[in-house]
């Protein structure tokens, strides 16, 4: 029997390539594999549906580091009592997506195998750098606010103003419209069938902000939201935390989860 460790699960993250010309190897990756590149300091991030990668400039060839991502802060301090028991050194974080407090460590043939948290950017920016007030968040372990993996922010009392999904593709998600009441959902989707639009998700019921749905694809595959009997909340009120699972998502059937 294997020995038990705390590693599992732990997709992974990324991966670091390296080049000599880092924005071409960058562009041929795009242009090959559907990435879309984004600028990491000196270094260049790739990002799409389900994977992502770093380009840097090295030896072409060199075997940086690989990263795989934990789903809280109880399996990272797991990870790190059960790498230090087995008294493997340790190194410092070579990434800037993961947090610093990575367990990072090098096999014999010098490969370097990185295990830590996404960075919450996203989170501080809106609520500490922006001081957007969190209505709910969603997460992986209800008890780890690591596991963050939606935010639902408001500037006013309508829930919510903004919300961001944890993804490894950087896009916008959806924007919303609000109604009066669910005969005016019978009158908008009586409107699309006119037009032959379909509804790509709902009718349905989303447990945070309690609102009715239904959603539309526009040309370009952006989604719209027609929503109603959506939650009003004074500025006092606190977030509530929900599992991350279909059924937060959508109460009555088929949840929509990014990926």
């Amino acid at each position: 029997m294997l020995p038990s460790s705390p590693i599992w699960p732990a997709p992974l993250d990324h991966l670091r390539v390296e080049s000599d010309n880092p924005p071409a190897l960058a562009d041929s990756y795009c242009r090959a594999l559907g990435f879309e590149i984004y600028p990491l300091g000196e270094d260049f991030l790739l990002q799409a549906y389900g994977r992502r990668l770093i380009v840097g400039r090295e030896a072409p060839g060199c075997r940086t580091y690989r990263a795989d991502r934990l789903q809280g802060e109880r399996q990272l301090e797991d990870v790190q009592a059960y790498i230090a028991a087995k008294r493997l050194p340790v190194e410092l974080s070579p990434t800037l997506i993961l947090r610093g407090d990575v367990v990072a460590v090098r096999d014999p043939d010098g490969w370097l195998n990185v295990f830590g948290l996404p960075r919450p950017a996203m989170v501080e920016l809106y609520e500490q750098g922006s001081g957007f007030l969190p209505s709910d968040y969603a997460l992986i372990d209800e008890e780890d606010p690591a596991g963050k993996r939606v935010a639902f922010w408001r500037t006013d009392p309508e829930h919510p103003t903004f919300a961001a999904f944890h993804a490894s593709h950087a896009k916008a998600d959806h924007h919303a419209y609000e109604t009066s009441g669910w005969m005016d959902f019978r009158d908008w989707a009586d409107h699309l069938s006119h037009l032959r639009i379909p509804i790509a998700w709902g009718a349905g019921r989303h447990r945070p902000g309690n609102n009715l749905f239904f959603m539309i694809d526009d040309p370009y595959g952006e989604r719209i939201e027609f929503s109603a009997e959506l939650e009003r909340l004074p500025q006092q009120t606190g977030p509530l935390t929900w599992p991350h699972t279909e059924r937060t998502v959508n109460l009555w059937s088929a949840g929509w989860m990014r990926q």
